[in-house]
């Protein structure tokens, strides 16, 4: 059976949670956007004097918009957040996603506006982060807030066909077929930029992996690796281990430190 339009609230406000705690989504700003099932709409989490921060998302802050980002629903005392216009141009644009996440992430703001490079330097200890990187991460030029449907079509053009894009200055996008599946992108490109901003920091330059290892991450030949992939296999694992710290009331956010490369 299909996830209830409730169900779906729900999963989003945890996304919103997780993402807080993890430190991939800023301590007051940052939106989870995700497809409604079966109509040309979007739900999102919508602003309200008593909303403060994403980390304390609530499902009844969910309201859905068109594609167009106008709102098709009553909203009581809600407003639907500007940046709306970035998940109504992808939907628009890629029938495959149906999440879309926005976020002002530490490592990749700073990297954003140093030209420090996203890049697979890392094997095993992000294996899924370092997918991501490779053939390099997209950059919209502009800091300004994407409020209108013009410019979010210009950002999903300079994003194209990738899961990940950042935003100059702002902060990133990121996309998947389902909340689940961006969430956890969302972490591991930020615990990925944050290794190459801190190997930048230290003034040093860290190689890509090499292509043999690369492949053996896409293809994996080692029966024990096949074995870790099955097991491990989608973003539903991860999303659990997540969901288990929020619930938990265990903190994994990564405090940064503030040298410059």
């Amino acid at each position: 059976m299909p996830p209830s339009l409730d169900d779906i609230k729900e999963t989003l406000a945890q996304s919103h949670r997780i993402l807080t705690m993890t430190g991939s989504m800023g301590d007051t700003t940052g939106h989870v956007m995700v497809r409604v099932p079966g109509a040309n709409q979007v739900l999102v989490r919508c602003r309200s004097e008593t909303d403060w921060s994403p980390g304390f998302a609530r499902p009844e802050a969910m309201h859905v918009v068109d594609l167009d980002g106008k709102p098709a629903e009553e909203m009581g005392g809600y407003l639907p957040p500007p940046e709306r216009h970035i998940a109504c141009a992808i939907l628009k644009a890629r029938p495959e996603v149906n999440c879309v996440i926005h976020a002002h992430p530490t490592a990749q703001v700073l990297c954003s506006i140093t030209g420090v490079e996203i890049r697979p330097i890392v094997g095993s200890a992000n294996s899924s982060g370092m997918k991501l990187a490779l053939g390099g991460v997209p950059v919209y030029p502009r800091s300004i807030l994407v409020a209108s449907p013009e410019i979010g079509d210009e950002m999903a053009v300079v994003m194209g066909s990738r899961h990940v894009c950042l935003l100059k200055a702002h902060g990133n996008v990121v996309v998947g077929s389902s909340i689940e599946e961006a969430t956890v992108r969302a972490v591991q490109i930020e615990n990925l930029a944050r290794l190459c901003w801190q190997v930048a920091a230290a003034g040093k330059h860290a190689p890509d992996i090499s292509e043999e290892d690369i492949e053996e991450f896409l293809n994996p030949k080692q029966p024990a690796a096949q074995d870790a992939a099955r097991l491990q296999g989608g973003a539903r694992w991860t999303w659990n281990y997540y969901l288990r710290m929020l619930n938990e009331g265990r903190a994994t956010h990564v405090e940064m430190g503030a040298e410059q490369p």
